[in-house]
């Protein structure tokens, strides 16, 4: 009795540095600022991982990658209680609606949910019928999104009538934005909402620096010279997200719903050298990103600065509803501030793998850990021992290593020692056992479709 009603919502690859309560004075993100003014803003919050499933995975089972071992999209969740199976033992009615294939309900995401919306067919329930799956592979050659993911507006559609079917008693309900991801094509007017130029002129050069692009988005930027156009599409799809996120706050009571809104990684622009992409490293635009909760007189209104991390998500909203944390979650509350470090970690791709067995690939990335201080971030690579680290509050982008001007001094060589320490125990172990699993043939070409595996 008198339990509130739980939203949230998870923003598919948006940078924090995209949202206005971030700073940002572009791009328009009226409903999560409005959401972040009223509660508690988490201003350095990291996913754990890079990509997809693996960041909600651990933000559902308030575990860190390290310690789950699920590091690529495809592998089943281990059996570790979720948090809506644990919400739904305590008597929410629970519901999950997903915009995009890796969080297929079969990999273990459905668990603890009455519904669990994950069908992108075209006929409403056929979508996990044999003869359904075979003709979306068909069209997925030459549409790969299809069948892979859904608008917003769509997935948003479908939630906020499951809402009006269920009045009354207290529920949990999780909404999936992808629009952010790759390839970027926001819909009117937010495909013009940042540029009105022509992303084809032939006098513009900028997208001459623009290398290595995944071969799923090649298609979308063909003919396209002005690198400012993409851009303006990446962000057109972060307000188009935040206008679907601004129906859902519109639809729940304010007063008596604890509403939690954070992204499940970033996307890097051309920082490091990847462009229009994420899932190989944990620099701070893969992994730094918007985090806020509102519950009018329970969650304080504020910011809080110290780190917060991904799988710090469900001790949280289990906190602060009075549901008992399971022993086995290692995360934290976020609202307890007692955080110094944030963690991320992510894996190689599997094609890295095998072009590592064949000889095609010389410079592996394989394993990098990342830490995230209030103002810092380190970065430690598996494969050669190397490192770098960056200061944000001179660097919020996160990409001048400063490694060498501090550790000039005997407290920045401590320091460095110590971040090496912690990044070698997230590498210790055997986490990585469950990510070494091989996809089906089906899987992987919708992974590949999806550009979570090299094609």
């Amino acid at each position: 009795a008198g339990a509130p009603n739980i939203l949230l919502v998870t923003l598919d690859t948006t940078r924090a540095d995209r949202i206005g309560a971030y700073g940002n004075s572009t791009v328009q993100t009226r409903a999560f600022d409005g959401l972040a003014a009223e509660g508690t803003r988490f201003s350095a919050a990291s996913a754990v991982a890079p990509v997809t499933g693996p960041s909600h995975a651990s933000m559902l089972l308030g575990r860190g990658p390290w310690d789950h071992g699920v590091l690529l999209n495809g592998v089943p969740l281990p059996a570790d209680p979720l948090l809506a199976e644990l919400l739904h033992d305590h008597g929410w009615r629970t519901a999950a609606f997903v915009s995009a294939y890796v969080l297929d309900g079969q990999n273990g995401f459905a668990r603890g949910f009455e519904t669990y919306d994950d069908d992108f067919s075209w006929l409403p329930g056929t979508g996990l019928l044999l003869p359904a799956r075979m003709a979306a592979m068909a069209r997925r050659h030459a549409d790969p999104n299809d069948v892979l993911e859904r608008r917003g507006a769509d997935t948003v559609d479908r939630a906020l009538e499951w809402l009006s079917e269920h009045p009354g008693g207290a529920y949990f309900l999780w909404v999936h934005l992808f629009d952010a991801h790759g390839p970027y094509a926001p819909p009117p007017p937010y495909d013009t909402l940042y540029y009105q130029g022509d992303p084809h002129d032939p006098g513009n050069t900028s997208m001459q620096q623009v290398t290595g692009v995944a071969p799923y988005l090649q298609a979308s930027l063909e003919g396209v010279t002005d690198l400012n156009y993409v851009l303006a599409q990446y962000d057109g799809e972060v307000s188009y997200a935040d206008s679907q996120l601004a129906r859902l706050l519109a639809a729940v009571d304010p007063k008596n719903t604890l509403v939690a809104v954070i992204g499940d990684h970033g996307e890097s622009l051309g920082e490091h050298g990847v462009w229009f992409n994420h899932g190989d490293d944990v620099y701070e635009t893969s992994v730094h990103v918007p985090f806020a909760l509102r519950w009018p007189g329970r969650v304080p209104v504020g910011v809080v600065d110290s780190p917060v991390e991904g799988d710090d998500l469900a001790p949280t909203l289990l906190d602060l509803v009075g549901v008992p944390i399971p022993s086995g979650m290692t995360g934290k509350s976020a609202l307890s501030g007692n955080r110094p470090i944030a963690h991320s970690m992510c894996f190689d791709r599997q094609a890295n793998i095998e072009g590592r067995k064949n000889g095609t690939l010389t410079g592996p990335k394989w394993r990098m850990a990342g830490l995230r201080g209030p103002k810092s971030r380190y970065v430690a690579r598996e494969i050669d021992g190397t490192s770098s680290y960056y200061e944000l509050g001179s660097d919020p982008s996160g990409v001048t290593d400063a490694s060498e001007t501090v550790g000039g001094t005997p407290e920045g060589a401590e320091l460095l020692g110590l971040l090496r320490g912690q990044a070698q125990a997230l590498f210790a172990g055997d986490a990585t056992s469950r990510s070494a699993v091989e996809v089906s043939p089906e899987e992987r070409a919708r992974l590949e479709a999806l550009g979570y595996l090299e094609q």
